[in-house]
């Protein structure tokens, strides 16, 4: 299981690494060639596309991992059709909240506001087939699949953004649209291989239908916290200290981000392992669960310290000088993410137990205070107060979900050395 599970991991990171290292190649010329308010913009629209993205299909990778680990691929395609059904509801109602508070969203400076939304949105639908094609892959625990296709979109994304911002002079919107672009690609592909590959069954069941809302309507809430977590800083920050400001912050979540996709795809990797053995309910398996949790809080630990010493160095070579004020705001924020690494191994559990209410409630508390405290502490101490306010949240909701997981659970914490 651990050769595997090493084997997998290894090429989830190198995959994400290189990837994300291709992405960090446009980072010299998007803070060359972007000014700090264009910077700003492209950071608030890829907020909101991140949390529209949630609505859309409300959010099903945690729901099907689960069914997967417990029917396997044939029970899980006949949740697929409902899924699209649920994801085509989602999407109309989206549109229509972004177009209804799109002043409250977007800056008087924006034109077309509702054209922006409409494209946000299709963003958000290509995402969330990018994120489900992804999904299948993992359940299939085919990293290969999954490092050819991240591959494929960082590759592109790269080199028509690159076109648009510097032979075309699109700005902010070239890196945008090019993402745009290829996720609609992706969109195509992902609705071909789950036909193909037997993942689509057209057998609507309003019973399956009605589990899959009482599953997934309350985990959204959870993940809405979490993105809240994630992105209501930076919209606080273009309102309170204008889209200058929110460039500084947007370049410095940008390099913390670096840190996320380590913990992410080490999860990917983990995520199945840990559902097979929650399955199996014996005692050891609940051993070898706990013993990867301690493993991977472990290995984030390593992370983050090698994070700190990279930084100066990465930071010279890959930002424009105008963006120095980010330099010290990253070790804060990748303070912040490193708990919420720490907390999405804690999370599978509670997921395999369908605590989503729990979990629910516990990352809305957590993003009500970070809400309140980005409002007190951006007015105290400017751009900072919004880092802050990321790494306090990030240890509350880590200290709550890590408490849930010991009342809810029976996993043996103590283990004999």
């Amino acid at each position: 299981m651990f050769k595997k599970l090493f084997s997998n991991s290894m090429i989830y990171v190198l995959s994400l690494l290189f990837n994300k290292g291709l992405t960090f190649l446009l980072l010299p010329v998007l803070t060359f060639y972007l000014t700090k308010e264009d910077y700003g913009v492209l950071g608030l629209v890829t907020a909101i596309s991140t949390i529209a993205s949630i609505y859309v299909g409300f959010f099903p990778s945690g729901f099907l991992l689960v069914r997967f680990a417990e029917y396997g691929k044939e029970k899980m395609s006949e949740y697929i059709h409902h899924i699209l059904l649920l994801t085509i509801a989602t999407t109309s109602f989206v549109l229509l909240i972004l177009v209804g508070f799109q002043d409250f969203l977007l800056p008087d400076t924006l034109e077309n506001k509702t054209l922006l939304m409409i494209i946000i949105t299709l963003y958000a639908l290509f995402m969330i087939f990018f994120r489900f094609i992804d999904t299948v892959f993992q359940v299939e625990q085919n990293a290969v699949k999954f490092a050819v296709l991240q591959t494929v979109q960082s590759v592109a994304a790269l080199g028509l953004g690159l076109l648009l911002i510097i032979e075309f002079s699109y700005g902010w919107k070239g890196k945008y649209y090019a993402e745009l672009l290829v996720l609609f690609f992706i969109f195509v592909y992902a609705v071909y291989y789950i036909i193909k590959h037997g993942y689509y069954k057209y057998n609507t069941d309003y019973t399956k239908l009605k589990e899959l809302i009482f599953f997934l309507f309350p985990l959204t809430f959870s993940v809405l916290g979490l993105f809240i977590m994630g992105t209501i800083d930076r919209i606080f920050i273009s309102n309170m200290l204008g889209l200058e400001a929110a460039g500084i912050y947007s370049v410095a979540i940008t390099m913390a981000v670096i840190i996320n996709m380590v913990y992410d795809s080490v999860m990917k990797a983990l995520d199945p392992v840990i559902y097979q053995n929650l399955v199996i309910k014996e005692n050891a398996s609940k051993i070898k669960v706990v013993k990867l949790i301690y493993l991977y809080s472990f290995v984030c630990i390593v992370i983050y310290a090698a994070f700190l010493l990279l930084l100066p160095y990465v930071f010279n070579i890959m930002i424009n000088e105008k963006f120095i004020e980010a330099l010290v705001l990253i070790p804060i924020l990748g303070l912040g993410l490193t708990f919420e690494g720490l907390r999405k191994v804690l999370e599978a559990p509670l997921i395999f137990k369908h605590k989503v209410k729990s979990l629910a409630a516990i990352t809305l508390i957590a993003s009500f205070v970070n809400i309140v405290l980005n409002y007190y502490l951006i007015h105290i101490y400017g751009i900072h107060g919004a880092a802050y306010a990321t790494v306090i949240s990030f240890l509350l909701l880590y200290i709550m979900t890590f408490s849930l997981l010991i009342k809810e659970t029976s996993l043996p914490w103590k283990l004999k050395i």
